[in-house]
C-alpha cells in the first residue's frame, strides 16, 4: 500500500488494525475464522433515516471550523457552539494595543512545516499535506487577498546573526567561529566520552533508528519498523534510555544503558524539564513531524507562518462559513454543560438556555475540557471514559514582550531563529515576520516553555495580581539580559509592554496539546476514534490523531469524525464519494483492510472494508457481545 509519505498515518493505521485484530479474536464464534466477515454497522444496516435536526459542532477552533467547511460542502445542516466570545481556540494571535503592523505574537500555533509544492502549485505528499490543501481551498482564496498569499517564510533557524546558547552560566553565540564550550557537563556528572559525542548525536541515536525503520516500512512495504516500535511502546523516553538503549558502535561509547546524569544532561539541552517522561513513541513521531529523520519518501519541508499571525487562517475560515448572511451558524458564548443521547438524537445543554437537539454531535473541544461537561448520559463505554481521564496534555506558556526597538537585530544581527537556556525562560523565539518591511516586529517571544518549566512559570502568570506580574516581568528581562550579556537596565528602558499566557490554566483548554505517555496510543487513540453507544456522538481534536500539537492533527481528526458521521448516519454512497473528491482521503481510515472481506462486494468499493468502517463495526460487535463494556 502506498502511504504517500505519511509515516504518521502508517503508524496510526497499524494501531487501529492491531486493536481490531485483538478484539475480533475475542468475539464469540469468530476467533478461529480465516476469512473475516466485517460486522455490519447498526444504523446503515437498518437504512437509518435522519430526523431533520442539524449536526451540532462543539468548539470553533480550527478543527470545528474545518468540520463546518466539510459539512457545508455536502449541504448538511449544522451549527457551531463556542464557549468563548471568538473563534480560533488555540490558534490565537495577540496584537499589542496601539502598536505597529507586526507587533504581535502567536500565543498558540505559530509555525508550519509544509510539504514542498509541485510545478502546478499543489502540495506534495507528506505529514502536513492536509493543512496545505486547506490553505489552497478555493473558497479561502477567492477574495482580493487569497489566503495562500499570506504565507511567509518562518525561520526555524536564524536567517542571519547567531542565536545564543546559555547553560550553567556559560554563553555561546552560534555564529562564533570557535567551538562551543561543554557547558560544564562534567560538573553535571557526565563523563568526558559522552561530552565528546554530544547531546544531539546521542539523542539522534536513541530516536532516529525507530523513525528510520518506520520510513523503511513505507519504502520497502515491510513492517519491521512497526513491530519494533510496538514492542517498545510501553517505554517512556527516559525509561528506554535507562533500561533498553545501547549506544551504536559508531559512537564509541560504553556498550551499556545511559546513566541518569547523562539522561538529565540530554534532556536539559535537547528539550524541556520532564519531557523525557512522555512516551518513546511520542518522541519518535515528533521527530518525524519535524522532519529531522530525513527521507525522500517524506520529502523536504518548507517552514511557513502567516503574515498577520496564525489567526489569519481562522479569520478566513470564519468569513467563509458566515458568508451570505449565515452568521448565526457560529454561536458564541455558549458554554455546554451536559451532553446526553436519545434514541435517535443527541441533546446538548447550554448554560442558561433550554436544551438543544441534534441528529449527531461532533465534539472538537479539547479533551480535558470535555471531561468537565456532564457526560453521564452520553453513552460512553468504559474505555472511552478512562481515555478521557488518563489523557496527558502537556502544559505550555508563552510570554511576549514588546520593545522600543529590534535590539536583538541591532546589537547581534539576529533575524529569526531561537536561543536556548537553562534559565527559567528556557526558549527565546525571534520574530520571522516583517523582517523585510519598513517596520519590523519589535515583539519578542521572550519565553516559550513546556512541561515542568511551563508549570512553574504558570504560578506567576495566572494570579492576576500586579505584584506577581511585576515579578514575572523582572524575571523575564533579567533572564534575557543574562542570555544576551546586556544590561538589565537597558531592557527595562526598552520594554513597552508584556503579555503572558498559560494554556494549562485556560479553563477552555486545560493544557496546550496532547502529549501521550507510554502505551497511550493503544488505549486512548483506539477508544475515542469510534462514536458512543447510539453512534451519534463523535470525538475530534489533535489529541485523537497521530499528529499531536500540530494544526494538521486537528484537521485529520475532524476529517475522520465527518467520515464517521457519514457512515453512522447511513449517508448515500454518492455523498461519501463527493466527500472524498472534495476533501481527499486519509490513509489511516479509507483504504480497505486486507484482513476482512465482504462477500459479494468488491474490495475496491470505498464503502467496503475501509479501515474506519471495520473499526466501527468491530467495536459495535464487541459492544453487542459484551466484550466492550458500558
Amino acid at each position: 500500500m502506498d502511504f504517500g509519505g505519511d509515516v504518521l498515518g502508517y503508524w496510526g493505521r497499524n494501531i487501529i488494525e492491531d486493536y481490531d485484530d485483538a478484539l475480533f479474536k475475542k468475539l464469540p464464534g469468530l476467533s478461529g475464522a480465516v476469512h473475516r466477515q466485517t460486522p455490519q454497522l447498526p444504523l446503515s444496516k437498518a437504512g437509518f433515516h435522519e430526523t431533520g435536526h442539524p449536526v451540532g459542532i462543539l468548539g470553533a477552533g480550527v478543527g470545528g471550523l474545518y468540520t463546518a467547511l466539510m459539512l457545508d460542502s455536502l449541504d448538511i445542516k449544522y451549527e457551531i457552539l463556542e464557549a468563548s466570545d471568538h473563534t480560533g481556540g488555540r490558534l490565537f494571535t495577540y496584537k499589542f494595543p496601539d502598536s505597529k503592523e507586526y507587533d504581535y505574537y502567536d500565543v498558540g500555533a505559530m509555525r508550519f512545516p509544509l510539504p514542498q509544492k509541485d510545478s502546478e502549485g499543489n502540495y506534495k505528499t507528506g505529514i502536513m499535506k492536509r493543512l496545505g490543501e486547506l490553505i489552497n481551498y478555493p473558497k479561502l482564496n477567492d477574495g482580493l487577498v487569497p489566503l495562500k498569499s499570506t504565507l511567509t517564510e518562518y525561520y526555524y533557524k536564524a536567517k542571519a546573526g547567531g542565536s545564543f546558547l546559555y547553560f550553567n552560566s556559560e554563553r555561546y553565540q552560534v555564529s562564533d567561529a570557535s567551538e562551543p564550550p561543554d557547558f560544564r557537563a562534567r560538573e553535571m556528572g557526565v563523563e568526558s566520552e559522552y561530552v565528546a559525542v554530544g547531546v544531539e548525536n546521542i539523542v539522534d541515536d536513541v530516536v532516529e533508528p525507530f523513525a528510520r525503520m518506520l520510513i523503511n516500512d513505507l519504502e520497502k512495504q515491510v513492517h519491521k519498523g512497526w513491530d519494533v516500535m510496538k514492542q517498545n511502546d510501553a517505554y517512556s523516553l527516559r525509561a528506554y534510555m535507562s533500561f533498553k538503549y545501547i549506544p551504536s558502535v559508531s559512537l564509541k561509547l560504553p556498550p551499556m544503558h545511559l546513566a541518569t546524569n547523562v539522561i538529565n544532561w540530554c534532556e536539559t539541552f535537547e528539550n524541556s524539564t520532564g519531557s523525557y517522561d512522555r512516551g518513546l513513541t511520542e518522541a519518535v513521531l515528533e521527530s518525524l513531524a519535524f522532519a529531522t529523520a530525513g527521507s525522500e519518501i517524506i520529502g523536504d519541508v518548507e517552514w511557513k507562518c502567516f503574515n498577520g499571525g496564525s489567526h489569519v487562517l481562522i479569520d478566513y475560515m470564519t468569513k467563509c462559513i458566515t458568508a451570505n448572511g449565515t452568521n448565526d451558524l457560529i454561536k458564541l458564548n455558549k458554554r455546554v454543560t451536559s451532553i446526553s443521547q436519545g434514541e435517535d438524537t443527541m441533546d446538548v445543554s447550554v448554560r442558561g438556555e433550554s436544551s438543544r437537539t441534534y441528529s449527531h454531535v461532533i465534539s472538537t473541544i479539547p479533551l480535558p475540557g470535555l471531561r468537565t461537561i456532564d457526560l453521564s448520559g452520553a453513552g460512553l463505554n468504559v474505555m472511552q471514559k478512562n481515555a478521557l481521564r488518563k489523557l496527558q496534555y502537556g502544559p505550555s506558556i508563552k510570554i511576549g514582550v514588546r520593545f522600543q526597538s529590534t535590539w536583538w537585530t541591532d546589537l547581534f544581527g539576529i533575524v529569526g531563529g531561537q536561543s536556548f537556556t537553562d534559565l527559567p525562560i528556557r526558549t527565546i523565539v525571534y520574530p520571522s515576520y516583517g523582517v523585510n518591511s519598513g517596520s519590523p516586529s519589535t515583539v519578542l517571544i521572550a519565553s516559550y516553555c513546556w512541561t515542568n518549566d511551563a508549570e512553574r512559570f504558570g504560578a506567576l502568570i495566572s494570579t492576576g495580581k500586579t505584584e506577581y506580574i511585576e515579578q514575572l516581568k523582572e524575571l523575564v528581562l533579567r533572564n534575557l539580559a543574562e542570555v544576551h550579556n546586556i544590561a538589565y537596565s537597558f531592557l527595562l528602558d526598552q520594554c513597552l509592554d508584556i503579555h503572558a499566557w498559560d494554556w494549562n490554566y485556560d479553563p477552555l483548554t486545560m493544557g496546550a496539546f496532547a502529549q501521550f505517555g507510554p502505551g497511550d496510543f493503544q488505549d486512548l487513540y483506539t477508544a475515542l476514534s469510534v462514536p458512543n453507544a447510539n453512534k451519534r456522538f463523535h470525538f475530534a481534536g489533535e489529541a485523537i490523531s497521530t499528529r499531536h500539537a500540530w494544526v494538521v492533527g486537528a484537521l485529520d481528526s475532524a476529517w475522520r469524525a465527518v467520515y464517521e458521521y457519514l457512515l453512522a448516519s447511513g449517508q448515500p454512497q454518492s455523498t461519501i464519494e463527493k466527500f472524498f473528491k472534495l476533501w481527499g482521503k486519509n490513509i489511516e481510515w479509507v483504504y480497505p483492510s486486507s484482513r476482512y472481506v465482504d462477500e459479494g462486494r468488491s474490495t475496491e468499493d470505498p464503502d467496503t472494508n475501509t479501515m474506519l468502517r471495520v473499526h466501527m463495526a468491530c467495536t459495535y460487535a464487541g459492544e453487542t457481545s459484551g466484550e466492550v463494556k458500558f
